[in-house]
């Protein structure tokens, strides 16, 4: 039996392909077998009829064949999936390591939209390309019965932190326009265990889509190498 494995869970509205690129990384820069999939309803156009227990169900059936070939799970979880994650880490001893990326038990960071829009107009300029095209989309392919899904999981399952027993990374993107910088602060404090919060600047809420992936994910893979020693708030 091998002795480790990575498990990236996506956000709401998302899929494998936005993990794509930190599997690739972790395959190609360390030894670590890890592992994405999709969760229900969102392998189609629409994300439509599926019900919240149905990405709790499918993240657990990913957890428990894991556990069939390795020791060890270290999780990942990205937006709605760092909720999940924060879930999973609270029933499996087996999942020792922990990363959260803006876990959403907070979500729609209006703070931040103002003062985009603010930016945008003081500079006469449309948005860049991509800096809402995400929430956006997701907007338009998602019926309000499953954004209602999404909030009873986040309501659910947001008192978790506190039950959480394994050493734990959190990190959010300082410009995050989608989950407010509180939701991490919150699971930070929630959270007893060993822990590490870590504030990426200049980064929206695609942390591992955004242009300093790499140094995240160089930074991710050192903190399950155990290799650095970790500073409170720290940024990179």
């Amino acid at each position: 039996m091998c002795k480790k494995a990575i498990l990236i869970i996506h956000g709401f509205g998302g899929s494998i392909i936005e993990t794509e690129k930190f599997i690739n990384y972790v395959m190609f820069n360390s030894k670590y077998d890890v592992y994405g999939f999709t969760l229900p309803g969102h392998d189609r156009a629409i994300v439509n009829n599926v019900k919240y227990n149905d990405w709790i169900d499918s993240s657990i059936q990913q957890v428990e064949m894991l556990l069939t070939k390795y020791n060890k799970i270290y999780l990942v979880g990205h937006s709605m999936g760092g909720v999940i994650a924060s879930y999973l880490a609270t029933k499996y001893k087996k999942i020792k390591k922990l990363v959260l990326i803006a876990p959403a038990f907070m979500y729609v960071n209006i703070k931040q939209n103002k003062k985009d829009i603010k930016d945008l107009l003081s500079k006469n300029k449309l948005p860049e390309e991509g800096i809402y095209e995400d929430l956006l989309s997701k907007l338009f392919r998602v019926p309000i019965t499953s954004i209602f899904e999404f909030m009873k999981l986040a309501k659910k399952y947001h008192d978790t932190p506190k039950d959480i027993k394994c050493s734990t990374l959190i990190l959010h993107g300082d410009e995050d326009e989608i989950v407010p910088l509180s939701a991490s602060v919150y699971a930070y404090d929630s959270i007893k265990a060993k822990k590490t919060i870590t504030f990426i600047r200049d980064v929206k809420h695609r942390v591992l889509q955004s242009e300093k992936r790499d140094i995240v994910n160089d930074y991710i893979i050192s903190y399950f190498r155990g290799g650095l020693r970790w500073k409170k708030k720290s940024e990179i």
